[in-house]
């Protein structure tokens, strides 16, 4: 066989070769596409889910401060007076929300502009950040429905009288501020967990 011959079969063969690393190539550039095309997705829903948390306990704080309600005592000539202010579980919710709502808006900024930036581990802290504020509006959240049951159904066994019946107003408030925060502690869940699929995201 002439070298002319041999020649254009190595050809050949390096050809192939150098097809199948670059379809390889082509390959892993495809997955880290998609993949950053899921952070990017992780992080666009993190970022209307705070959005929208920051509403919800906005207006579930609003509620509260307009929960004040009197009511004329006809038996007695006298009026009574029930708000948020009478009751510390209800001041502790207060003041979480307002928390929450202030984290909220600066969490939103900073994840937005770290998250375009691919600083994971700026990212990682706030998602610490979430997790305790996750935790302290569950916690008030409780502590205010617990007292607010009360206020519902009363408890004969302690002689703890209902006041929802006689303060329908200010229950009806605290109520729907307990709804919304319960909703809000829904949405810190779900941050967590887009959040943390942004971050595990190469």
């Amino acid at each position: 066989m002439s070298t002319e011959e041999l020649l254009p079969a190595a050809a050949d063969t390096s050809s192939v070769e150098t097809g199948g690393v670059s379809n390889v190539m082509g390959g892993d550039d495809e997955v880290a596409a998609a993949q950053s095309q899921l952070s990017f997705i992780s992080l666009v829903a993190s970022l209307g889910m705070r959005k929208l948390l920051f509403w919800t306990v906005f207006v579930a704080a609003i509620v509260i401060h307009t929960s004040k309600q009197t009511v004329d005592d006809i038996s007695h000539g006298t009026s009574k007076t029930s708000k948020y202010t009478q009751y510390s579980s209800y001041k502790y919710l207060l003041s979480v929300l307002w928390i929450v709502f202030v984290y909220t808006f600066l969490a939103c900024l900073a994840s937005f502009f770290y998250g375009r930036l691919g600083n994971k581990a700026f990212l990682l802290k706030l998602l610490r950040w979430d997790a305790i504020m996750l935790t302290l509006l569950a916690s008030a959240t409780g502590t205010a429905g617990a007292v607010l049951i009360i206020a519902t159904n009363g408890n004969s066994q302690d002689e703890w009288s209902k006041t929802c019946n006689v303060f329908d107003k200010f229950c009806r408030h605290m109520w729907a501020s307990f709804g919304l925060s319960i909703f809000g502690c829904s949405l810190f869940v779900w941050i967590v967990v887009y959040s943390a699929g942004a971050i595990r995201a190469p």
